[in-house]
């Protein structure tokens, strides 16, 4: 799943600054399940215009925020900006 150009730095600042968690839900996730796409914790970076770093972003049912808030649910709509989120993200 992964497909955002981000280097492992990149990630694993954005990974810190958000707490662990997802961006849009707020959802605890786990650093071992990123790039994974259901399971306990797991996540993505994602890419939105305009902005120097990835946001974090679940990827695990019910939620899905990966789909759900960064692509708009459906995966054609490239780094679109999520539709609901926590806030946190909007800082950097």
């Amino acid at each position: 799943m992964p497909h955002d150009p981000f280097t492992a730095e990149q990630i694993a600042a954005a990974w810190y600054r958000s707490g662990g968690r997802c961006e849009c839900c707020g959802k605890v996730l786990s650093l071992e399940n990123q790039g994974r796409e259901s399971g306990w914790g797991s996540w993505e970076a994602h890419w939105i215009p305009g902005m120097r770093f990835p946001v974090i972003l679940c990827t695990g049912y019910p939620e899905n925020c990966h789909l759900n808030c960064g692509h708009n649910g459906n995966y054609q709509n490239i780094g679109v900006w999520p539709q609901v989120h926590i806030g946190s993200w909007l800082r950097y």
